[in-house]
């Protein structure tokens, strides 16, 4: 469908059954989630696993066809206190994860804030069987660490042990197999810098929005209103129906 035909109270009443399905379905299956969570399409979002944990104003999107998951799954390990070993998921704040998103832990994955990542990325800090035994899982395991601001172009893999530092940006379709520093573009499979970033620029990030979270929740009220204000229930449905390019 070329535009979204839905009248601006079809389009209230989806938002409320999304925030309450988020509430009252996703929210109790993390360990800890901050202010401000937001998810499109929270039907699509997959949660297994305990200590999972979201900062402030996380915004996921999930698509037909494009599930994410966050998993987290034990390790075979014992901790110092003799509890069970588990992987971890830390998701900073005004951190945007878009479809298709794939998180799976058996150590621990951190994402600093301010971090966005696009369609279809892959992250795991865990080869998930050994190279010999086959069945033994989850195979060697090493903790991921993304820093703050750190942009992640569409498709692009995180193996075990990686970190990458504050502000990077890996290019699509990338395999980061080693470390990356700060301050840099890296792309290729294996991920090679193939530029630096100017630090002497300003850095505007995604936590700039939310300086105001009122102001920001009244535009956002305004731009559905106005993509959606003159829209009707007989062209909705029509649309439904029999698409056409007339929208």
């Amino acid at each position: 469908m070329r535009r979204d035909n839905k009248p601006y109270t079809v389009r209230l009443i989806n938002n409320f059954v999304r925030w309450l399905y988020t509430r009252w379905v996703l929210v109790p299956q993390f360990d800890s989630v901050g202010t401000g969570l937001e998810i499109i399409g929270p039907h699509r979002l997959e949660v297994y696993g305990k200590d999972i944990h979201l900062g402030n104003h996380v915004h996921m999107q999930t698509s037909s066809g494009n599930l994410s998951r966050l998993c987290t799954w034990a390790n075979g390990k014992t901790n110092a206190d003799g509890s069970a070993g588990h992987g971890r998921i830390d998701i900073g704040s005004h951190t945007l994860l878009t479809p298709g998103l794939q998180i799976v832990s058996a150590h621990h994955v951190r994402i600093g804030d301010n971090v966005m990542i696009a369609s279809r990325v892959y992250i795991s800090d865990a080869d998930w069987h050994e190279i010999y035994d086959r069945l033994a899982s989850p195979g060697e395991t090493a903790p991921i660490t993304l820093g703050n601001n750190v942009w992640l172009g569409e498709g692009v893999k995180v193996c075990k042990g990686v970190s990458i530092g504050e502000n990077s940006v890996i290019g699509a379709g990338s395999v980061v197999t080693k470390d990356i520093a700060a301050n840099v573009v890296a792309a290729g499979n294996p991920a090679k810098v193939i530029k630096q970033l100017d630090t002497e620029r300003p850095m505007v990030t995604r936590a700039s929005m939310f300086e105001d979270v009122k102001s920001y929740n009244k535009t956002m009220r305004y731009l559905h209103y106005l993509t959606h204000k003159n829209n009707n229930y007989l062209s909705w449905i029509r649309q439904l129906i029999r698409p056409s390019r007339k929208g």
